[in-house]
């Protein structure tokens, strides 16, 4: 009966975490480069007790070993890397990636962090930055006589001045990972790397598997509702389920310490 209780518990637990993860996808839904959160479940340990010295043996012509649960737990909550849904904006300064990469900005403590988020804009002193004001490492600047800035699909930075005279500002790169899983979600939609996101490379957009940059668009979470109130409604259901094993047990062990009042 405890190992029921148990059971019980753990799979209580797991499913709570999957509502957790559901609902701060839901809530991030309007979040521009959010990716969404997945959970997955992995079995506990398994213990065989059919074996000999203890009093449990197989069922006639069946030698398979009888073995005991443990229940579940959360194995890993990882994020989907799918694209989202690019849409058009048309401001100048947003900017989305369509295919793989980051961008990269500067943190005020001198590190690095990595966005899909495309929303900037320019400081004081011609620097693209983001809402929060972390500088883009972009390698160009935009001086005074800029009035309007054009970026192509493949990073190529140009601008018009004041005079109307079209000038070069530079290439604007993308980065990568082996393994973006690995990186680790620091809020803002900014990721850090880890030791398991492996090996960090800088790259032209549109080559080496890096996708393009999009000029005047955004690419929105790739949260889509239908899915998530049906991963909400399963996982609802399993924690019900799970809850209601937790009771029969504990009205199960009552009945059984009742026994002889």
């Amino acid at each position: 009966m405890l190992r029921a209780l148990n059971n019980s518990a753990a799979g209580i637990d797991a499913h709570a975490k999957k509502v957790d993860a559901i609902a701060h996808n839901i809530a991030n839904i309007n979040t521009v480069g959010y990716k969404k959160q997945t959970v997955s479940f992995a079995e506990l340990y398994a213990r065989q007790i059919a074996q000999p010295g203890l009093p449990v043996n197989p069922r006639p012509g069946n030698q398979r070993p009888v073995m005991e649960g443990s229940g579940v737990k959360v194995a890993a909550t990882q994020r989907d890397w799918q694209q989202g849904p690019v849409v058009e904006t048309g401001r100048n300064l947003d900017f989305a990636i369509q295919g793989q990469g980051f961008f990269e900005v500067q943190l005020p403590d001198g590190s690095f962090a990595y966005t899909r988020s495309g929303i900037f804009t320019r400081d004081e002193t011609g620097w693209l930055v983001t809402p929060q004001g972390y500088p883009l490492t972009a390698p160009f600047e935009l001086h005074p006589d800029v009035q309007e800035l054009v970026v192509s699909p493949q990073g190529m930075v140009t601008a018009k001045n004041t005079n109307g005279e079209i000038e070069e500002l530079g290439f604007w790169p993308l980065y990568s990972f082996t393994n973006p899983g690995g990186l680790k979600a620091i809020g803002e939609n900014l990721y850090v790397p880890t030791e398991t996101s492996g090996e960090l490379w800088e790259g032209m957009p549109g080559e080496a598997d890096l996708g393009t940059i999009r000029q005047g668009y955004l690419e929105n979470a790739n949260v889509f509702l239908a899915e998530e109130m049906a991963g909400l409604i399963e996982a609802q259901r399993a924690y019900q389920i799970n809850s209601r094993a937790l009771q029969t047990a504990d009205e199960m062990w009552s009945m059984a310490n009742n026994l002889k009042r």
